[in-house]
């Protein structure tokens, strides 16, 4: 046991993320618009590109963690505040101009790491994320700025059904697309909350957080185990915990739901 000690500021990431995208994901289903953490996602990244190819240059950013942050959290701002504006003005085409602005910075991302003969090293970890290789220094800004999104919740639910909603998204989304990558991110924050999507309340949440763990889990083992991307490994085994819960699990509850009313 001893010898997976090394796994545990993975798991511990991997389930803070889950938690944070659990929140942000029941917003995310009931406001329609899916392609918005890949659109976040995405330019964090290009921000992430921004501060190792720019920022790096100068001493105060230079391998330091605000240096490798503060583009991520400067792009996600802006696309977040532009994506608000976009919702009030233009909600009827709200969907395809948020994958239009995923696939512009994507796109820009790749022409920034272009004359990088290490870019395709860049793209790759920037997709499918590094949490196998999470340290506890990886843990601390994450699980402080979780919890503070979740005591804000809880305290003004509000908060989350207007503007503020994107506010959020685009403070937790940098960091944790940092670890776990695009792939992993948007399927964290899309398949526990679709798959929990028909029950409601605390049963909504407490769904989706055992889907979510029994992914994470049952994915980082096989990556370390095998020594597989440990991004791709979760996505794959969080979409089985998803599909397994649709199959088996809910239908169970729902039955036990119907015999109760009768």
């Amino acid at each position: 046991m001893s010898d997976y000690t090394w796994l545990a500021p993975a798991v511990l990431c991997g389930l803070i993320a889950l938690v944070g995208n659990v929140v942000l994901g029941q917003q995310v289903l009931q406001r329609q618009i899916i392609f918005i953490d890949l659109a976040v996602a995405q330019v964090a990244a290009l921000g992430a590109a921004l501060s190792q190819y720019w920022l790096n240059q100068y001493a105060l950013f230079s391998d330091s963690w605000l240096g490798e942050i503060i583009g991520p959290w400067v792009m996600s701002l802006l696309l977040c505040g532009l994506i608000a504006v976009m919702e009030k003005r233009h909600q009827q085409h709200l969907e395809p101009m948020i994958g239009s602005l995923f696939v512009v910075s994507a796109s820009l991302a790749v022409l920034l790491v272009s004359k990088d003969p290490h870019g395709a090293d860049f793209i790759h970890r920037i997709l499918n994320g590094q949490l196998l290789w999470s340290t506890w220094d990886d843990v601390w800004p994450l699980a402080i700025i979780t919890v503070a999104m979740l005591l804000l919740v809880w305290s003004k639910p509000e908060f989350m059904q207007g503007s503020g909603f994107y506010l959020i998204f685009a403070i937790l989304m940098p960091i944790t697309v940092k670890l776990t990558g695009i792939y992993l991110e948007f399927a964290l924050l899309v398949i526990p909350a679709l798959c929990a999507a028909a029950l409601k309340g605390a049963r909504f949440f407490i769904a989706s957080l055992c889907i979510g763990i029994a992914g994470i889990l049952s994915g980082i083992a096989a990556s370390a185990h095998y020594d597989l991307p440990s991004g791709a490994s979760i996505v794959v085994t969080l979409f089985l915990a998803g599909l397994l819960f649709n199959v088996w699990i809910q239908p169970a509850i729902s039955k036990r739901a119907i015999n109760r009313t009768f």
